[in-house]
């Protein structure tokens, strides 16, 4: 049996074209072209079987930062409790794991997901499981999952899709060669693969290899820039190795080239932490955090998602006369107090560092020092990767020098 190809999807319950939905929709998500959110949300409108639709769309609107009550969100959230009292074991599953999504509890909804996939092939199931654990820094959670997927779907179609999130999942943990071995696997099998591709970002990231990033990298440009969804973090992973390698300038034509593109909030997080790490670099920004600040007072999705809010901070502790610089602090602050995972998160780690940012910003350089010392380790709550939190570090060790 081959394993070049998608993953099986399993059965899924709703119409021949809600089906087809969802098929299409996992092809653009794993391929991060197209809209997969609104493929799926618009798919099972009128599909009262259509369980599956709704849920993926709710779990990539909450991973998002997607304010609780915002339309889209709802109506998918609606659709999918709606449907999913009358509907299969698989669906009433997942349903019940996005439940606990929805509340906040993201380490109990990845290991609900972890679950069902270890019942049956479920590449859904992993997939949740995976973005989640990435999205709490999970690491150990996140290899745990990857590590039973990678076996289960060894020698099955779609194969290569899981062997690259488990190249992710070794290379956070350290286990590099590990992690080059599978990655080169996976985008052997599929050179649009972008998560394979992505994973060895981060292991030559990781290791100081240069060259081999830039061949990775620049040398495919052409086909991965298309993979719009994902474009502008790779584009991101390239300007860190060529400041690496003492190219600020390269570096900051990769943020100026890449503005336009960064449409979502989490495409103004590349942007964003690109240019506090040239700064920190000695480079001059001149009047870009102008442009950043203005984007981000656009943006919906604020005081959901501890990734997104500590980025937004960055672009505010720079320009904090900005008009969407109170606003925004004013809503972390009237932040819904809660006792929710999430809630913890915010109130733990997020509004310290969001503290120790302004603190270097405003030049007070021992207080941002002594708050990254306090919270140490915790700082991987905020989530994303080891290289994207990696910006917490360097400015500290920025702050002792200036000190």
């Amino acid at each position: 049996m081959s394993v070049v190809g998608l993953p099986e999807l399993g059965s899924v319950e709703g119409e021949p074209a809600s089906v087809d939905a969802w098929e299409r929709g996992w092809e653009q998500y794993l391929h991060y072209r197209g809209d997969p959110v609104a493929v799926m949300s618009e798919a099972g409108a009128d599909d009262e079987a259509f369980v599956l639709g709704p849920v993926f769309a709710a779990v990539y609107r909450v991973l998002a930062g997607s304010p609780p009550g915002s339309p889209a969100l709802t109506a998918d959230v609606g659709r999918s409790r709606a449907r999913a009292t009358a509907s299969g074991d698989r669906e009433r599953a997942h349903m019940t794991a996005l439940e606990m999504l929805l509340a906040g509890e993201f380490t109990v909804a990845a290991r609900r997901w972890d679950e069902i996939a270890r019942r049956q092939r479920d590449f859904a199931a992993v997939r949740f499981a995976h973005d989640i654990y990435l999205h709490i820094g999970d690491d150990p959670g996140r290899l745990g999952s990857s590590s039973h997927a990678e076996e289960a779907w060894r020698g099955k179609p779609g194969w290569g899709f899981v062997a690259g999130q488990h190249a992710f999942a070794l290379e956070e943990v350290g286990r590099y060669d590990e992690a080059e071995e599978l990655g080169e696997a996976a985008l052997g099998l599929d050179p649009d693969d972008l998560w394979a591709r992505h994973a060895l970002a981060h292991v030559y990231e990781s290791t100081d290899n240069t060259p081999a990033a830039l061949h990775l990298l620049a040398g495919s440009a052409e086909r991965w820039n298309a993979q719009e969804l994902l474009a502008t973090h790779i584009w991101w992973h390239l300007a860190l190795r060529l400041l690496a390698s003492g190219d600020a300038a390269g570096a900051l034509a990769v943020f100026d080239a890449r503005q336009p593109h960064a449409t979502t909030a989490f495409q103004l997080c590349d942007q964003t932490s690109l240019l506090w790490r040239l700064e920190l670099a000695g480079c001059d920004a001149g009047d870009r955090w102008d442009a950043l600040a203005d984007r981000w007072d656009e943006v919906a999705e604020r005081h959901t998602c501890a990734f997104l809010d500590v980025h937004a901070a960055l672009a505010y502790a720079r320009r904090p006369d900005h008009p969407g610089a109170g606003r925004w602090f004013r809503g972390l602050e009237e932040r819904r107090a809660g006792t929710s995972e999430n809630d913890r998160t915010f109130s733990r780690v997020v509004e310290p560092l969001v503290e120790a940012f302004g603190s270097y910003a405003h030049g007070d350089y021992d207080h941002c020092v002594q708050i990254v010392d306090v919270l140490g380790a915790t700082t991987r709550y905020i989530g994303g990767s080891i290289a994207q939190r990696d910006l917490i570090t360097l400015t500290a060790q920025a702050a002792v020098v200036a000190a």
